[in-house]
């Protein structure tokens, strides 16, 4: 009966599962293997591939910067709000453990603020006409698309999913004619909310509606590396649900830690630890042994007229005419 419950809760889990997938990663960055990441870790994650500092440190070995001084240029991020998974060919996939990783994408442009880094978020779900960016103003083309299942004259959100993908693909336009090559990170938000709400699960329409968002993300891909020479990050983020609250991250208390470490364990410091341990603790011990050195000298220094204890403490005499 055990067994069974534990299966039943392990699929549930498994099925409410976001992902993080990867589209493209310059040479300088490899993300490899398929372990899971935690959700709140996903701004961390393109922060340290950008070439920033990460104050919270994690042991996921999915991603290796193997050439630190030519990080990418920018980041694209697109969140599929609504999926939880969106399969991408060539693409390297994650699965996120928690379901705040489309929110905590915030904190992704407040990292890079402080870097000079042109950037942008928008929720395409929330644009109307347009909507404008650091490289200019994007403008959907309503007669884009030629739709077999799904009926935009009909069903409003059929209309507004297709006019959430001519956003990206007006995106995509803008990006290759741009010729500035400043950092950047974008995040665009495109819904599938009220797409799912009115289609069956397996239905044509929202087949179709998958087909037209991976063309898409495909045209942006492309774009993304023309307009930075390659050198981008372009990731899917999927978010199956959102959380009402989603509390900031801070230090426990002393009894809160107490009570998550009742065997009292030594804490986990950080790899480079034992460097500054050893640099501080022997440049103490030399500058110890060193001012007791020259201590002694001076103590035991003759102060006979050629020396300097002679010269600084003996008074001038006067001359006699």
């Amino acid at each position: 009966m055990l067994r069974t419950i534990f299966l039943v809760f392990a699929l549930f889990a498994a099925a409410n599962c976001d992902q993080l997938s990867v589209l493209h990663s310059p040479k300088a960055v490899e993300f490899r293997g398929n372990s899971h990441l935690d959700s709140d870790s996903v701004p961390d994650v393109f922060a340290a591939a950008l070439g920033y500092s990460v104050s919270h440190p994690t042991e996921w070995d999915g991603m290796v910067v193997k050439d630190p001084f030519n990080t990418p240029d920018g980041a694209v991020v697109v969140v599929a709000e609504g999926l939880d998974s969106f399969s991408l060919k060539d693409a390297r996939t994650y699965k996120l453990d928690g379901n705040t990783g489309s929110l905590a994408l915030s904190e992704l442009l407040q990292k890079t603020a402080d870097h000079q880094v042109v950037g942008f978020e928008v929720d395409l779900k929330d644009s109307s006409d347009s909507f404008a960016t650091p490289l200019g103003t994007v403008q959907p083309d309503d007669e884009e698309f030629s739709a077999q299942h799904l009926k935009p004259k009909v069903n409003k959100a059929d209309a507004d999913f297709l006019r959430q993908v001519a956003y990206v693909n007006g995106l995509s336009d803008l990006l290759v004619t741009s010729t500035d090559r400043i950092p950047a990170v974008h995040i665009v938000r495109v819904s599938f909310e009220a797409l799912l709400a009115s289609h069956e699960h397996n239905s044509a329409a929202l087949e179709e509606a998958r087909k037209l968002f991976a063309t898409a993300l495909e045209g942006l891909q492309t774009a993304a590396e023309k307009a930075f020479d390659g050198s981008v990050i372009v990731g899917l983020v999927t978010a199956s649900e959102k959380p009402l609250t989603r509390s900031k991250r801070q230090a426990q208390k002393q009894e809160e830690e107490e009570d998550d470490n009742p065997l009292n364990l030594a804490k986990k410091y950080n790899g480079n630890y034992p460097v500054i341990f050893n640099i501080i603790l022997w440049f103490s011990v030399v500058l110890a042994f060193s001012l007791i050195a020259i201590s002694i000298v001076i103590g035991t220094m003759d102060p006979g007229r050629d020396s300097i204890i002679y010269r600084m403490t003996s008074t001038r005499m006067k001359k006699d005419n």
